[in-house]
């Protein structure tokens, strides 16, 4: 794979713009400032709460679930499909009226019909507004029922509650914006830095403006608070959100997540010490909603395994961090086909012990390294201690990472990492080079 040849490392702004240049915080409610939650619960609207909502609850009035959004109508005599477009109805902010059995629904903008009340009679398309048939598992006559619909959108429940969900959400201004840039790091080898480039990348990236979200996709790692030095603060953790159930939305997610006291603009999310099965996490769904608030989200992805091909397809770019050895070179390869990421980009980390410069990398790995990473000795102390973005606030540190983060705008806005149709050129900014 050719590349072509980078320049040598420039001060930020010289010539391409940082990822998140001229995006603005898709998370700021109409005065400007954040939508803030209090409360752990008020970040999804589960299947067990919806199934408890009836005449005494304050979120009905009669067969009406209140919301400041869309008027959505449903028509069905399913209890299991009303509780469950009810949670996702609220979740939504939408207004929900439900006709059980050959109710006229009128004045809605969106019209659920389930596709069992449709067959057998007793729903009816109503006048104006959109439809989505509604079905579950198991149910016939689905895509029949959509053709003579006039090819309306099928939505299966439980699978398509997020889709629903953003269908279903406020037509707002933030919805509108760029997608966040999504970074991913992974060692090449185990102790080469990748948490510390990981953490690095964020909290440089928060102080040049942008509102960035640094998350933890190791369970193995114990955590990437205690880099931040904030494992005992309390706050929503990826077991919490292993417990929450239905949607999870972007504007919700993002006020729940701790900031860093002393780094304005990062957000971070962080594994625990307790032991959790890696599978409960919802990575898949937690990165799609950043996507839509944040500017730029950084992954901590820990040491290159099996397994992680899933996230790796969720990052605009993944960085390999990989020691400048001729087993860091052959490991970083390695790595690469272990996550199949065609859009892989490496970092240099370490001591030259062997000679490996950006040449004999391009010719390895058909791509010059972003950059060098200089060996730190007082690294390891800061991430015991807890300083480690203290650190990284070293001029050669910041140095580096900028430079890193410069790179990554020329390779994203150029298509040189190879995934062709997601390049960001709306959140890079600036002209491709």
């Amino acid at each position: 794979m050719n590349t072509p040849t980078r320049s040598a490392h420039r001060p930020r702004g010289a010539h391409s713009a940082p990822p998140w240049q001229s995006q603005p915080s898709a998370h700021a409610g109409s005065d400007g400032e954040p939508e803030a939650l209090t409360r752990t619960q008020d970040l999804t609207w589960s299947h067990d709460d919806a199934a408890q909502v009836g005449p005494d609850s304050p979120a009905w009035v009669g067969d009406v679930v209140q919301g400041d959004g869309l008027r959505v109508g449903l028509v069905s005599h399913d209890s299991v499909l009303r509780d469950m477009v009810a949670g996702i109805c609220a979740s939504a902010g939408a207004q929900l009226q439900i006709s059980q059995v050959g109710g006229a629904l009128a004045g809605v903008d969106v019209c659920l019909l389930d596709v069992q009340a449709l067959t057998d009679g007793s729903g009816q398309r109503p006048e104006g507004g959109d439809v989505v048939l509604l079905g579950r598992a198991g149910d016939n006559g689905l895509w029949d029922a959509a053709a003579l619909l006039g090819g309306c959108p099928v939505a299966l429940l439980p699978e398509a509650e997020s889709w629903l969900a953003d269908r279903l959400a406020p037509r707002t201004a933030a919805a509108t914006t760029t997608p966040a840039v999504v970074v991913g790091v992974v060692g090449a080898v185990g102790g080469v830095g990748a948490s510390t480039l990981a953490c690095w990348l964020a909290a440089d990236a928060a102080a040049d403006g942008a509102l960035s979200v640094l998350v933890d996709a190791d369970p193995d790692s114990c955590g990437v608070d205690l880099l931040l030095g904030l494992e005992s603060v309390e706050a929503m953790r990826w077991p919490d959100l292993c417990r929450a159930r239905g949607v999870l939305r972007g504007e919700q997610l993002l006020p729940l997540l701790p900031q860093h006291p002393d780094q304005p603009g990062l957000h971070w999310l962080s594994w625990d010490r307790g032991t959790w099965l890696r599978q409960d996490a919802p990575l898949t769904h937690v990165l799609a909603a950043l996507r839509t608030v944040a500017q730029a989200v950084v992954l901590d992805l820990g040491r290159a395994r099996a397994g992680l091909e899933s996230l790796a397809a969720q990052c605009d770019v993944v960085l390999v961090a990989m020691p400048r050895t001729v087993r860091g070179v052959l490991a970083a390869h390695q790595a690469t086909n272990v996550l199949s990421s065609g859009c892989a980009e490496y970092v240099l980390c370490g001591v030259d012990v062997a000679d490996v410069d950006e040449t004999l990398v391009q010719e390895a790995l058909g791509r010059t390294p972003l950059g060098h990473v200089r060996f730190d000795g007082r690294v390891p102390e800061a991430a015991e201690s807890g300083r480690l973005l203290e650190r990284g606030r070293k001029r050669h540190h910041q140095h580096t990472v900028a430079a890193v983060w410069d790179e990554l705008s020329q390779s994203l806005t150029s298509g040189a990492s190879g995934r062709s149709g997601r390049v960001l050129t709306g959140v890079l900014g600036g002209d491709p080079r």
